[in-house]
């Protein structure tokens, strides 16, 4: 019998899966995020994404939402800023001082 490969590296184990998410940028005027699991906030200025690492924002003029399939969103607009925040950082983020 083979020896079966141990996946507890858990970003390892993301990459192997195809969990990570890609983001591409054209110009500053479309941004293609894959691997999106959830949308929590599209206004004309901001759009705020969540995927399975990180919380995306995504922040300019225009901005809107040209298409959303299969965990894939197109914003449309001009771009001026991206930030992205680790699931970690924000959790330990709201955590602190509720002793």
């Amino acid at each position: 019998m083979g020896k079966t490969p141990n996946l507890s590296f858990l970003g390892r184990t993301r990459e192997l899966l195809c969990l990570s998410s890609y983001i591409k940028i054209t110009d500053n005027s479309s941004a293609l995020v894959e691997n999106c699991r959830q949308i929590f906030e599209c206004t004309e200025i901001c759009v705020r994404l969540l995927t399975g690492s990180f919380e995306i924002e995504l922040w300019g003029s225009g901005l809107n939402l040209s298409s959303y399939a299969e965990g894939c969103v197109e914003i449309r607009g001009t771009i001026e800023q991206v930030r992205l925040v680790s699931r970690g950082m924000r959790r330990n983020n709201n955590d602190i001082g509720k002793h």
